[in-house]
């Protein structure tokens, strides 16, 4: 749906006109409406769903047709309103998701084909770990089903249980829906790449931080380069921005505050959902992110800072029983008319007004425009 996938390259998150190279319904070969996909040799990146995550579904290239299927998550909890609250919230991020209750019905849902991936509770009543483990390792259809381990907060002991399951850590109750979407993002992106064809069109492991399903840091510098030589042979602005979460503050100092994982969560949803689909937005270094704003003027780039800034403190992270609220820094600089060809120019900049920034900004937005030196 082109309304809610593109948006202004003047304005971060204001949607475009109706393009003809975009039509208004799905062309033959799309499973679903609800999925856009731009993922052709030619452009070689994933459209967004709706809410602006990623790798929702698999791609089968065919007899030069466009596939797409969707991922099924199976979550087994005894408490069937936790399970059904999550089964909800997945499905509003484009996954397809159902409860069980017993670890006899997750052995039922794999061998049937009927799950890409088990969220399991290791408080199920009837769990062997090394019974289910063996009996998935039988057959290759199983063999590769990924399963995250979930653990009550009371007894969060990372390994006890888990044991060879964990396919990518765990995750810890109360649900934190932020948290499970980029688990299972992160899980799914590695399980099931695309096997034919030229090979790897999912499979970028390499570019891709697990914990927030961003991309990683030499992902942004290579294509920071190559959007500054697009920027210099067209003449148009280009912005690099740094983000870094200078205070972590409690809401309730009783309950204390979220885990750093849960809130650079919250920090890479927010990013997305206020992004463009051709903006790069990267996990730069702990509590660091990046993002390369094509096409975007200094007072652009300000304003989208100014958008993220706003969400965040407007915002009760959304584990209930730790509410936590961050202050974020931000440092911006800005190539314009392609002045700039350097990445480490622009990236240098963009940090040290970071640090002005974290150093006592009021605002926590420093902002400057670079020329370029001799």
């Amino acid at each position: 749906r082109q309304s809610e996938l593109r948006t202004s390259p003047e304005m971060p998150g204001r949607p475009l006109p109706a393009s003809p190279l975009l039509p208004e319904e799905p062309p033959v070969g799309f499973a679903s409406g609800r999925f856009f996909l731009c993922c052709l040799p030619i452009l070689g990146e994933l459209g967004y769903n709706r809410l602006g995550w990623l790798c929702v579904a698999s791609v089968d290239y065919g007899h030069g047709e466009i596939v797409l299927r969707e991922y099924t998550v199976c979550v087994a909890d005894i408490s069937e309103a936790e399970s059904t609250c999550l089964c909800e919230g997945l499905e509003l991020y484009g996954y397809t998701a159902y409860g069980v209750r017993s670890c006899a019905e997750v052995w039922s849902a794999c061998e049937e084909g009927r799950a890409d991936l088990v969220l399991l509770s290791l408080s199920l009543p009837d769990l062997n770990v090394e019974e289910l483990r063996h009996r998935l390792a039988q057959t290759p259809a199983t063999r590769r089903i990924p399963i995250i381990p979930v653990l009550d907060r009371e007894a969060n002991e990372v390994g006890a249980g888990c044991g060879p399951l964990g396919a990518g850590g765990h995750i810890v109750k109360p649900y934190n829906l932020p948290m499970v979407v980029v688990r299972a993002d992160s899980v799914l992106r590695g399980t099931w790449p695309y096997e034919g064809g030229n090979g790897g069109c999912l499979e970028d492991t390499v570019y891709t931080d697990p914990l927030t399903g961003l991309r990683n840091r030499q992902f942004l510098c290579e294509r920071l380069g190559e959007e500054l030589e697009k920027s210099h042979r067209h003449g148009v602005p280009v912005s690099c921005l740094f983000l870094d979460i200078s205070e972590v503050e409690a809401v309730d100092e009783e309950l204390g505050v979220v885990s750093m994982d849960d809130l650079l969560a919250e920090v890479a949803m927010t990013l997305k959902n206020m992004s463009r689909v051709y903006d790069i937005l990267a996990r730069f270094d702990g509590c660091m992110f990046a993002a390369v704003l094509p096409h975007t003027s200094l007072s652009a780039a300000i304003s989208y800072a100014n958008k993220i800034q706003n969400e965040m403190n407007s915002t009760t992270f959304s584990e209930p029983a730790f509410p936590t609220r961050a202050k974020l820094s931000f440092g911006i600089s800005t190539s314009r008319d392609g002045q700039i060809r350097d990445p480490e120019q622009l990236m240098s900049e963009a940090m040290r007004n970071l640090l002005h920034a974290t150093a006592g900004c009021e605002r926590g937005i420093v902002a400057r425009a670079t020329a370029e030196t001799a």
